[in-house]
């Protein structure tokens, strides 16, 4: 009966649970270690957090519409390695930016025309488009990183405010504010909920679930394009690896924080407290004294707590469905 309560409590109250698991390691490792809430290990941790908060807006919108896309880490590596090679071939880096950002979306559309025209399955076809993707970063290279002379570009990665917010992390505030707004406060934002939910019934109302994950994906594309941007800011260099392993990361903030495997559910808010708590725990974990090789155990650890967790939401929320059907 009381365990029964407590999952019941969790699924329910997923954000409440999560700013509360959050206190909980913040806690743990300020005792193990008194610098892990200094102001450095702050703007580490938020260092850390940018780019898989910036491809979990992408991926998040996606899982939320029944979708998913495993090609986000590829496209936002070759976004830095586009962005770098424009740099020093002269053009102005806004410039740059915008033409980054457009390369981004035609890679998402790629995705889209897998799934939605030739109807290969997600996992499947964007795994498939990561990969070509990734092969021909490391050609276009040859495994080498890139200088990026351009000045004035670094200052997207470098600069902070109040000596703790970096500005990457900032514009990825700003990316999940204005896509929480567009979910939960437009037109748009309920197709999308309403094709994850159901797609049939998104169907009879008029919505065409296929246009909607076009979008998505391209949206996505772009999205993907920025952390890339970013990254290669930061790191005033553009990598053939950098980027791509952060897609399975940014899947696992978007399940911890409330969104469906399934589709129809789930919240931007969610997510942001779910890179939080992801990103504090990874540097936790350094903090303590333990191998970094480590961190992938505690990325599976932590994804597989996630899926469980979504598990759970899940039958709550059918037998819910349920109940209220026999009520009707």
């Amino acid at each position: 009966m009381i365990r029964n309560f407590l999952v019941k409590k969790v699924v329910r109250n997923n954000n409440f649970t999560l700013v509360l698991t959050l206190f909980v390691v913040l806690f743990v490792f300020q005792m193990i270690n008194k610098n892990y809430l200094s102001l450095g290990n702050i703007r580490n941790i938020l260092n850390q957090a940018f780019v898989m908060g910036t491809l979990s807006v992408g991926i998040g919108c996606l899982l939320i519409c029944g979708k998913a896309d495993l090609s986000s880490g590829a496209i936002g590596m070759m976004g830095g390695l586009i962005v770098t090679f424009l740099l020093n071939w002269g053009v102005p880096w806004p410039l740059a930016v915008l033409i980054t950002l457009c390369a981004g979306a035609v890679m998402g559309s790629l995705n889209a025309f897998f799934t939605n025209v030739l109807n290969i399955m997600p996992f499947i076809a964007t795994l498939g488009v990561s990969s070509v993707i990734a092969g021909l970063g490391q050609v276009f290279t040859n495994l080498q990183d890139i200088p990026i002379y351009n000045k004035s570009f670094w200052v997207l990665g470098s600069k902070n405010f109040f000596s703790t917010l970096p500005l990457p992390f900032l514009i990825t505030m700003v990316l999940l504010l204005a896509y929480g707004i567009i979910l939960k406060r437009t037109r748009f934002g309920r197709q999308i909920y309403m094709t994850g939910g159901n797609a049939s019934a998104a169907r009879l109302a008029g919505i065409n679930p296929k246009k909607i994950s076009t979008i998505l994906y391209i949206n996505s594309g772009a999205i993907a394009t920025i952390a890339g941007i970013l990254t290669a800011s930061r790191m005033q260099t553009g990598s053939p690896t950098a980027v791509l392993s952060y897609n399975l990361d940014a899947i696992t903030v978007g399940v911890l924080g409330g969104i469906s495997f399934t589709g129809g559910t789930g919240s931007m808010s969610g997510v942001f407290i779910g890179i939080l708590l992801f990103n504090s725990f990874k540097n936790g974990l350094v903090i303590a004294g333990l191998d970094s090789y480590y961190q992938p155990v505690a990325s599976g650890i932590l994804l597989i707590a996630a899926l469980i967790l979504d598990f759970y939401r899940e039958r709550s929320r059918l037998k819910a469905l349920r109940a209220h059907e026999k009520l009707g």
